[in-house]
């Protein structure tokens, strides 16, 4: 999950939902924009998480929305419609920072 998570969800059956305070974006192993809607929600299990609603990615002009994540060996697979790309897991070894996040903070602490 990207930086700025500001509290989560996790049902009994596998069941999440996490939240931001704001819509996040940021680029994917830098190419792929990628965007997170205030409130994220899934189902997750054992190397999957499916029934997505909230992560888009930007193709062309549109956003498209991302149904399922699963992990094939070393690699994260993510379905967008009927297209699957995947990525290495060491593109998600640290959490990704969120456009604009790092820049209020800074604001903030400046006027302070």
């Amino acid at each position: 999950l990207p930086e700025g998570v500001e509290g989560y969800e996790l049902g009994p059956d596998g069941g999440f939902e996490v939240y931001f305070s704001r819509e996040c974006e940021f680029l994917l192993a830098k190419q792929w924009l990628v965007k997170y809607d205030t409130r994220i929600a899934g189902a997750a299990s054992a190397g999957k998480l499916a029934a997505l609603q909230g992560i888009y990615v930007k193709v062309l002009f549109l956003w498209i929305p991302v149904a399922e994540v699963d992990r094939a060996g070393e690699r994260l697979r993510f379905y967008i419609s009927p297209v699957s790309t995947s990525f290495p897991l060491s593109d998600f070894a640290s959490s990704p920072h969120c456009r604009g996040y790092h820049d209020r903070a800074a604001v903030a602490a400046a006027v302070s």
